[in-house]
């Protein structure tokens, strides 16, 4: 285990300083991390996902990762897990790509848009880079804006974009690829 890092977030919309721990998840957080995923579900702009998941149905998805490789970690506040993240291999099962990892960030709501994802990217960088990882990629739909500006914002570069692949609710939506070199 890594351990706890403690780290200052700036609420923009009420002018305030937050602490917020980052720490590794546990099975015990699973919970909150399936919340956290059905949120981002229902906006219909964040995953390909159409239907809410269970805790049941992420378990093998939990158990898959490993702190020494492949870590989830979680933010707290006031003991409330306000968002999560994880690096997830890329290409699972093939050797060619051991040195690149999918990341993925989801922040509850509430928190959006109030700096806990610029802190969160940066620290799963660096942990990344900690972990022997060459490459990070990020996949996400076209019209999810707020990620794609988080993710430019710490230096991924848009790599591919693979239109019209998918449809949410009767609209079809494009994924677009984000890598970053660590």
């Amino acid at each position: 285990m890594i351990g706890y890092i403690m780290t200052s977030v700036r609420c923009r919309s009420k002018g305030t300083t937050m602490k917020v721990t980052i720490r590794e998840a546990g099975e015990s957080d699973l919970k909150e991390i399936v919340e956290i995923f059905n949120q981002a579900i229902r906006t219909r702009t964040s995953v390909g996902y159409t239907s809410e998941v269970t805790v049941e149905e992420r378990t093998d998805w939990f158990l898959d990762h490993s702190s020494d490789r492949y870590p989830i970690y979680v933010a707290e506040h006031n003991h409330e897990i306000v968002a999560w993240m994880s690096i997830t291999p890329y290409r699972k099962g093939r050797a060619a790509f051991q040195k690149t990892g999918e990341a993925d960030c989801f922040v509850r709501e509430g928190w959006r848009g109030k700096g806990i994802g610029n802190e969160l990217v940066p620290y799963l960088l660096r942990q990344a880079k900690k972990l022997g990882f060459r490459t990070l990629i990020a996949i996400v739909l076209e019209h999810n804006s707020a990620s794609r500006s988080l993710l430019e914002k710490h230096g991924f570069q848009q790599w591919g974009l693979l239109p019209g692949i998918g449809e949410i609710d009767g609209k079809i939506v494009s994924h677009v690829y984000y890598g970053k070199t660590l």
